[in-house]
């Protein structure tokens, strides 16, 4: 009889494994598996259209899943958008935004980065979260998973731009981390105009300093009177005539 157990075994574990578990699905063509048409043939398209654009353009990859298959066992719909998002996404920074039509749970939207040039968690999570905020304000479950989609993706847009701009001007090229080679050819002043400087500002202090110890009042005037004229101003002076000849 233990001869053939490890065969029962082996005839027994596929079959319990397959009833305990969930099978996975094919990652969809495209950014967007519903394969019930849940969501409506418009909404899949503009979906589609604009997280394809994200993709190619921007590195993000945004999935929206519509879920009609059962969870597996002990197994959280976030845990579920993790595994999806690790197993479909071909870009290092993803998001999944999971929902199960006609159930009462909400929409899930995780997201990752496994990107090392951009930061950790909490700029993962500070994305998400206002991602969400403004994503669950529509009326409707199908506007609000379209919107979830749109603004989650816009806002890892926005964070990852942001974050490399900030690591491009947080660490500018200065002389202290330049290589000794570039410091030896910058060039230098002229030893010329390195001595003019000094003697042009002596000369300007030393033509201050004359205008302001010089006099400022008229020199004194000596009035001297001409011919005793009152007003002429010179000498008296004394004019002899000689006498006419007859």
């Amino acid at each position: 009889m233990l001869k053939f157990l490890p065969i029962i075994l082996a005839l027994l574990l596929p079959g319990m494994a397959k009833s305990q578990g969930v099978e996975f699905p094919a990652p969809p063509n495209g950014q967007v598996f519903d394969p019930t048409g849940w969501l409506g043939a418009d909404r899949i398209v503009r979906l589609e259209n604009e997280l394809s654009r994200y993709k190619k353009n921007h590195q993000v990859d945004v999935f929206v899943v519509l879920w009609s298959r059962s969870l597996p066992p002990r197994t959280t719909l976030e845990e579920l958008a993790v595994r999806l998002g690790e197993t479909w996404a071909r870009q290092p920074l993803w998001a999944v935004v999971l929902h199960l039509p006609e159930s009462l749970h909400r929409p899930v939207v995780v997201s990752r980065n496994t990107s090392g040039r951009l930061p950790g968690e909490q700029f993962i999570d500070d994305a998400r979260q206002s991602a969400v905020s403004r994503g669950m304000k529509e009326p409707h479950t199908r506007a609000r998973i379209e919107s979830l989609a749109l603004e989650t993706g816009e806002e890892l847009i926005f964070w990852k731009n942001r974050a490399l701009l900030e690591q491009t001007t947080s660490t500018p090229r200065d002389s202290n981390t330049l290589p000794q080679g570039e410091k030896l050819h910058r060039p230098l002043l002229p030893p010329a105009i390195v001595l003019i400087f000094p003697a042009l500002l002596l000369i300007v202090i030393l033509r201050r300093f004359r205008q302001r110890s010089g006099s400022l009042t008229f020199p004194a005037r000596t009035w001297r009177r001409r011919l005793n004229a009152s007003w002429g101003g010179a000498n008296q002076i004394t004019v002899s005539i000689p006498p006419r000849s007859p």
